[in-house]
């Protein structure tokens, strides 16, 4: 089976004025690691509009996906329109056509990782300072609600308890999912990145890293995926961890056209054949 592998579209009206129609190449599914626009309403119209008509799409949503709204809205209202439909959303669920099988959730993070200037600090400590900081430096914690209960005087905002909370929710549904047999190829699709390879270099040392991805690497060698494929990180990758082929190709903002090395046309053959000997070059 071919699968078109694409993240981070951060599709807007204004696309029409700046000449960034969507190239759709042949395929048999298209796999989206999410930040598919700037609201849950636009994402899901995007998916059935430019690519739905071409090729099923299997996607989890971004954190830009869920601006202007909670994580469990957006999800209700993802669920509600795509129900029935040639678009598959899926927050720590999996989907199968043939002999792929997709694990997919959007992932969030740990707020753990040691990809930084503080990394060698202890775990509890680290984790304390990168959260203080990440919610100095992303949106997400001013244009997210929160779906849980406030408490005290805290803002109607998410908390970086409920991202880490839905981050340990994922990890263990991942895990658990890939620990059940299949005779195919396994696929697992998350918005988040999953190891200090897909980093970008232009940000090494700082502590915004901690928001961008986790450690993921013993579920990784552990379970042995063919394939893990992620957004958020706004610069391609390609390559092997462990026995998996991690692969993040994101068309970014309009401003940083070419700068990531957005592959628009990438299909990939998931076959298990062709996935191992891809895998074993």
């Amino acid at each position: 089976m071919k699968a078109w592998i694409i993240s981070d579209f951060h599709s807007s009206p204004l696309d029409l004025f700046r000449r960034r129609q969507l190239a759709v190449p042949r395929a048999d599914v298209c796999i989206c690691a999410g930040d598919i626009a700037g609201n849950i309403e636009s994402a899901i119209d995007f998916l059935h509009s430019e690519i739905a008509p071409h090729m099923p799409v299997v996607a989890v949503l971004g954190n830009h996906d869920f601006y202007g709204s909670s994580i469990d809205r957006a999800l209700e209202y993802a669920r509600k329109w795509t129900a029935g439909t040639n678009v598959h959303i899926l927050e720590n669920e999996t989907f199968q056509k043939g002999d792929l099988r997709v694990v997919g959730a959007t992932l969030w993070t740990s707020f753990e990782i040691e990809d930084h200037d503080f990394g060698h600090l202890q775990v509890d400590t680290r984790r304390e300072l990168a959260v203080r900081e990440c919610m100095r430096y992303l949106l997400d914690f001013r244009l997210i609600h929160r779906s849980d209960a406030r408490l005290g005087e805290e803002s109607g905002f998410i908390t970086p308890g409920e991202m880490m909370s839905r981050h340990w929710e994922s990890r263990v549904f991942i895990h658990r999912e890939l620990a059940k047999p299949f005779d195919g190829t396994t696929l697992v699709l998350t918005h988040h990145a999953i190891s200090r390879r897909s980093l970008d270099p232009r940000f090494a040392g700082h502590i915004s890293n901690a928001a961008f991805a986790s450690d993921l690497s013993d579920v990784i060698r552990a379970c042995r995926p063919h394939f893990w494929v992620h957004g958020h990180i706004h610069r391609f990758a390609d390559y092997i961890e462990g026995d998996t082929r991690v692969l993040c190709n994101p068309r970014g903002y309009v401003g940083e056209r070419g700068s990531g090395e957005f592959r628009p046309g990438l299909v990939v053959e998931t076959s298990v054949t062709e996935a191992e000997d891809r895998n074993h070059e």
